[in-house]
């Protein structure tokens, strides 16, 4: 049987994924129903697996013979917020059954789509030499849950990486397998800014820490023109303030959060230096004293595609799928852990396309009316299997330069939070 044909005869097992994980959505770390679906469908499927607390699960389908090994990454977590019924133009075909957690990522997409490929690459393994793991991450929205699922691939070890994001903003059909830079660094900060509060009718004798963030956030929209390079690409954006509880109240306080995002190293480190130094002289020029809520460091965790693994990507793309499918994207300014894998193991992260203005889907990640079009689920199943098949074929591996550090030691070194599971 051809692969897409193989493919469309297990579409309905994998749509029924999907919508059975987004009517039960779970946030980070707390995905304890959605590991059950997937190491569930693991068991029918008779593959081997490994539970890593509070990291994920690891699937292990081993071909004929020896031989390289690849990692299929999916993510598994939803986002703490409402959903609406309806996407960009009618009522969606499945809707979250809680108001505290969503889909509105794809990530219910990103595991039933690799759940697919298992089952395809399971009736395969005696075709190919080779290990495929199967790696499902907890947490890939606040971070959480890499540390422990990375160490573990680390221990295990493997010659390349695969994964895939379904994408709003490309059309159902059309796939990205672009190299080089891929998705963003983040530089987040969370800064306090401290005056001398007072009473509303006398603003003269107090010191408005509000009247300071104004001026600094007017001189950070410069910031591109006097820190930055201009080639490089950089997006940043404040999306939190909390200031005063009373009309008549000049407060001491004010917070403000935000994020930056970049492709470069070096560009984030002078957005960084930029930001600080302005924080520095606006407190010093309004009088008023600052300090940083959480650690002001970039992550420099940028997805980047190998060329080796891209050019592989893509000819997998036209060998399964045709060229038409093939489309050059733009870096996607987000962020995503994918990055970290890529310090161990050469690989590419795809864009699927799941944009369809007649079905309503387009509606941006993390909005409530994001949906997906299920047509391209199958599309994502194909591509991983023609990859993995592809990749596991060539008899040299990958050459790049691999990551030396511990992964203890480079999340040390990043100063990236481990996640510690309360008591």
């Amino acid at each position: 049987m051809g692969l897409y044909t193989a493919a469309k005869s297990i579409e309905s097992d994998v749509i029924r994924i999907r919508r059975d994980l987004h009517k039960h959505p779970e946030i980070s770390m707390q995905e304890e129903r959605t590991i059950r679906v997937v190491t569930h469908e693991l068991d029918q499927l008779n593959i081997r697996y490994e539970i890593v607390p509070h990291g994920g699960v690891i699937g292990f389908i081993e071909g004929s013979e020896p031989g390289q090994t690849l990692i299929l990454r999916a993510d598994l977590d939803a986002l703490p917020m409402k959903e609406s019924p309806m996407n960009l133009k009618r009522e969606k075909i499945v809707v979250s059954k809680t108001d505290k957690a969503a889909h509105t990522c794809g990530h219910d997409g990103h595991t039933a789509m690799l759940l697919g490929a298992a089952k395809l690459l399971n009736e395969r393994k005696d075709t190919f030499k080779g290990t495929i793991l199967l790696a499902f991450e907890q947490g890939e929205e606040n971070g959480s849950g890499i540390f422990r699922l990375l160490r573990r691939l680390v221990e295990i070890g493997a010659d390349g990486i695969w994964g895939i994001h379904l994408k709003s903003d490309i059309q159902t059909g059309k796939i990205s397998v672009d190299p080089g830079p891929r998705m963003a660094g983040v530089f987040p900060f969370q800064v306090e800014i401290k005056g001398n509060g007072g009473h509303g009718a006398r603003p003269d004798l107090a010191t408005s820490p509000l009247s300071c963030f104004h001026t600094f956030y007017q001189q950070l929209q410069s910031i591109r023109s006097e820190h930055l390079d201009p080639f490089l690409p950089i997006t940043y954006s404040i999306g939190h303030l909390s200031y005063g509880q009373a009309a008549n109240v000049i407060g001491d306080t004010l917070q403000f959060s935000g994020t930056a995002r970049f492709l470069h190293k070096e560009q984030g480190d002078a957005f960084v230096k930029g930001f600080k130094q302005m924080l520095e002289d606006t407190c010093q020029a309004h009088d008023c004293t600052y300090n940083y809520l959480r650690p002001a460091r970039p992550l420099h965790s940028y997805v980047h595609n190998d060329k080796t693994c891209a050019k592989i990507a893509k000819q997998s793309i036209t060998d399964s799928l045709g060229e038409d499918a093939l489309i050059t994207y733009p870096a996607w300014m987000a962020s995503e852990p994918f990055g970290l894998y890529q310090r161990y193991f050469p690989g590419v992260f795809a864009f699927v396309g799941i944009y369809n203005e007649m079905k309503g889907t387009g509606a941006e990640h993390h909005n409530a009316h994001f949906d997906l079009d299920e047509d391209a689920l199958m599309l994502g199943v194909i591509a991983t299997v023609q990859y993995a098949l592809n990749f596991l074929k060539r008899s040299l591996p990958v050459k790049y330069n691999k990551e030396r550090r511990s992964v203890e030691q480079l999340f040390k070194d990043l100063h990236m939070k481990i996640y510690e599971p309360e008591d």
